[in-house]
């Protein structure tokens, strides 16, 4: 009776402990992992950001110029009769970069970030107390890049003709317990240029009106 007893006691306590670490489980997922994935997200997106654009800083190298991806064609009086995209270059310049950025992501968000456990109660007496919960960035896929072109007016007779490099890439935010996935978009300049022509005799500024005269530089 004693041995059939202590059978059963030791039954009722793993039976509870394996209870308690059931609820615990329900509580943190269906509370704290979206709380700290949602406290988190800022965070990954700064980091994605910051990466891509140190993956266009080592690509380009501050060496590219408007004219590596441009040709500007002129008539016989010199004056600008055509500007025509440099397909093959900006597709390069689109590979590499990507590849890098991917490089540049994975690496830094295998360092993770880290959010105090008491920060997620939304209390200031507990923000930054507690256990830290380590999250990690994993890049899902390439990132993808497009080029952009953009015409603003630089004065009478002159266009300033900008290039954006617009990139996009989706992450998975990896916590204890759960994931979640992320898409984070940023624009980067890398070139621009103005363009000078003929002195008009009439010139009329109409605010608030600014167009792309055309999109000049497809995608990859």
């Amino acid at each position: 009776m004693r041995r059939r007893r202590g059978t059963y006691k030791i039954f009722i306590i793993m039976f509870t402990l394996l209870a308690a670490l059931l609820i615990t489980f329900l509580i943190i997922d269906r509370g704290i992992k979206p709380t700290v994935i949602a406290m988190s997200e800022a965070q990954v997106r700064y980091i994605a950001i910051k990466a891509m654009n140190n993956a266009v800083k080592k690509v380009l190298n501050t060496d590219i110029k408007y004219t590596d991806l441009i040709n500007v064609m002129t008539d016989r009086n010199g004056k600008i009769s055509l500007i025509q995209a440099n397909t093959i270059r900006m597709n390069a310049l689109a590979s590499e970069t990507s590849s890098v950025a991917q490089e540049e992501i994975r690496s830094m968000g295998a360092e993770g970030i880290y959010i105090p456990l008491g920060s997620i109660f939304n209390s200031k007496i507990l923000a930054g107390l507690g256990p830290r919960i380590k999250v990690t960035i994993i890049p899902i896929g390439s990132v993808a890049i497009d080029f952009a072109t953009e015409f603003e007016n630089a004065g009478i007779n002159q266009t300033r003709h900008k290039i954006y490099m617009e990139m996009e890439a989706n992450v998975r935010i990896v916590v204890p317990l759960g994931s979640d996935t992320a898409s984070v978009k940023t624009r980067i300049p890398i070139t621009e240029t103005i363009i000078v022509g003929d002195v008009p005799d009439y010139y009329i500024n109409v605010d608030g009106q600014k167009e792309d005269i055309m999109n000049l530089v497809p995608g990859p």
